[in-house]
């Protein structure tokens, strides 16, 4: 008797690994795939790929519940967040909604230009970097483009792109000019800004940084701003980048309106996109600081002056002769 309960027990355990294992083989979803479907793709054509993603294990199935429950209408191109070993009815069901599309996360620098989001945006496949700029010069929206993480479904219109930056510049910024009235437009306080984004590393600087350049365009001096230069040079061919490191007394003549060693007053609109910091700098400088020279020392700080003579002296001090 007590033989056949041992082997009456074996038996139930073999049978319980065995209900287990084909659980996990056939039920259990496995590692994520993302699985890319081209517009106009056939239902037998979306099988093969998904057999050597290895989300179904059957395209003969997968075929035959697809022709049961849809319509080769019903096929959406783009990419999906999927998982090996899926039901095959879930995935019909989440090509089908679109619930599972796959989102690139993009991340947008403080003080990027237009350009460079472009790049960024059309080397994801997101969309095409010359609409996105056409649409952006066409509006004037540099400055307004909010640096942040987002995510994006590729072939997305760069109208809705553009949209979503605009959304969060609304979001962030626009309540900082009702928090800190000014007499400056949000234009003038967006293209100071972007200066002070390009100029400043440290947070607790940009008011400082802000208020020199406020000190300028107030007493009608020149702001002589490197970034406005570099902006103006556009991209630099031999660094492969923008903003030209190591400008030269060449660069600094260089006829634009953008130039702020040439022409007095603002250049004509913000030369990048800003950070939250750097606008509330300009909108809530700081206080009483009468600078109107500031030099980089040897660490990521700068040193501020009010006189020329003392900007000179402090040059000498860091760069030597």
């Amino acid at each position: 008797m007590k033989k056949f309960f041992r082997l009456g027990l074996i038996f139930f355990v073999v049978f319980l690994i065995i209900l287990w294992s084909a659980k996990v083989y056939f039920f259990s979803p496995g590692a994520p795939v993302v699985v890319t479907i081209a517009p106009g793709q056939s239902g037998s054509a979306v099988a093969n790929v998904l057999k050597e993603k290895g989300v179904i294990r059957s395209k003969l199935l997968f075929k035959l519940l697809f022709k049961l429950t849809s319509n080769p209408s019903d096929l959406k191109a783009g990419r999906f967040d999927l998982h090996k070993n899926m039901s095959d009815l879930g995935v019909i069901n989440c090509i089908k909604s679109g619930h599972c599309t796959h989102f690139e996360r993009v991340t947008f620098l403080e003080g990027w230009r237009s350009e460079e989001m472009a790049e960024e945006l059309a080397s994801r496949g997101i969309t095409n970097a010359t609409e996105f700029l056409t649409l952006v010069r066409t509006k004037k929206l540099e400055g307004k483009l909010f640096p942040s993480t987002y995510l994006f479904p590729q072939n997305m219109p760069a109208k809705k792109v553009v949209q979503e930056m605009l959304d969060q510049y609304k979001k962030n910024i626009l309540p900082l000019f009702k928090q800190y009235p000014t007499d400056l437009t949000e234009e003038q306080v967006l293209t100071i800004a972007s200066i002070v984004e390009r100029e400043a590393i440290l947070h607790d600087e940009r008011p400082k940084i802000a208020a020199v350049y406020l000190n300028r365009f107030r007493i009608g001096k020149k702001l002589e701003a490197d970034p406005t230069v570099q902006y103006a040079l556009g991209y630099n061919l031999k660094e492969n980048r923008y903003w030209k490191k190591g400008l030269t007394y060449a660069d600094l003549k260089t006829d634009s309106p953008y130039n702020t060693y040439r022409y007095n007053g603002l250049p004509p609109g913000p030369i990048c996109n800003p950070s939250y910091e750097s606008v509330k700098g300009v909108l809530n400088p700081e206080p009483d600081f009468e600078a109107l020279y500031f030099v980089a020392d040897k660490g990521f700080r700068h040193v501020f002056s009010k006189t020329f003579n003392e900007h000179r002296r402090h040059i000498k001090r860091i760069r030597g002769k």
